[in-house]
C-alpha cells in the first residue's frame, strides 16, 4: 500500500465512504476469463528464496501477484480434469483432452529432466477466506501421489497444508489435504453452476504468459 500523500479530501467531496464494498472491487477485478491458481511456495520459489514471500505457504496467483492464502488453507472441492502443460521462457502450452498425442507427449516428455513438462489432475475449488474460485493443479510426481485424496473429498471441504517428504537423497514439501471441519459460506449457486461448466468444457489446449511456477520446480518434477 501506498504511503504517498493525499492529493485531494475525498471527505469534502463526498468520497470519503466508497460506494461499493471490497467484494464487488474483487468481483469486477476477478470476474475475466481464467481463474487464479492456488500453489504451494517451497523454498524452491524465486519469490521465497527472495524473501518476498513466506516459504511453505500457499499462494493464489493471478497476473503475477501473490496473494498469501496461509500456511493452510480451507477449500471446497468442486470439480476435477485432466491437464498436461509444458513450460518454456516465455509461454505455458496447457492441454486438457489427454486423447490427444500432444497430451501424451508432454506425459512423455515429462520424465526427461529440466523439459518443463508436467501433467495430473487439475481442481476446481472455492476459496472462502478469499471468497474467490481457483485452479489447483497437481503436476508434478508427489502432488500426483497425493491427488486422490483431493479427489476424495469432491463435494466436501478440506483443509491443504504443506507436508515434509524425507528420503535418503531429498527432503521437500508438497501438498497435502485433510478433512476440513470447520464450517464456511459456500458460493453462489448460479455462479457454481457457471463455473463447473467453463471448467469442464475447456479448451483442448490454450498457451498463456509463462509465470514463475512455484512448487513445480525441476527438481520437484523429478520426485
Amino acid at each position: 500500500m501506498s504511503d504517498q500523500e493525499a492529493l485531494i479530501n475525498l471527505d469534502e467531496i463526498g468520497g470519503g465512504v466508497q460506494k461499493y464494498d471490497d467484494d464487488i472491487f474483487k468481483e469486477v477485478v476477478t470476474s475475466g476469463g481464467y481463474l487464479a491458481r492456488l500453489q504451494l511456495m517451497t523454498s524452491q520459489s524465486n519469490k521465497c528464496k527472495s524473501g518476498d514471500f513466506p516459504i511453505n505457504h500457499y499462494a493464489l496467483v493471478r497476473d503475477g501477484n501473490h496473494i498469501d492464502a496461509g500456511k493452510e488453507v480451507d477449500v471446497l472441492i468442486i470439480s476435477w480434469r485432466p491437464k498436461a502443460i509444458q513450460i518454456t521462457d516465455e509461454t505455458v502450452i496447457a492441454v486438457f483432452d489427454h486423447t490427444t498425442d500432444q497430451f501424451k507427449n508432454i506425459v512423455e516428455q515429462s520424465e526427461v529432466k529440466d523439459s518443463g513438462c508436467l501433467y495430473g489432475p487439475e481442481f476446481l475449488v472455492w476459496v472462502p477466506s478469499q471468497k474467490t474460485y481457483a485452479l489447483f493443479f497437481m503436476g508434478s510426481k508427489s502432488s500426483r501421489r497425493e491427488s486422490p485424496n483431493v479427489k476424495a473429498l469432491l463435494g466436501k471441504a478440506g483443509t491443504l497444508e504443506p507436508k515434509f517428504v524425507d528420503t535418503k537423497k531429498y527432503q521437500w514439501y508438497t501438498p497435502a489435504i485433510k478433512p476440513c471441519s470447520t464450517p464456511f459460506e459456500t458460493p453462489d449457486t448460479e455462479d457454481l453452476k457457471e463455473q463447473v461448466e467453463k471448467f469442464n468444457n475447456p479448451p483442448v489446449s490454450e498457451v498463456e504468459v509463462a509465470e514463475e511456477s512455484g512448487n513445480n520446480s525441476a527438481e520437484d518434477r523429478a520426485r
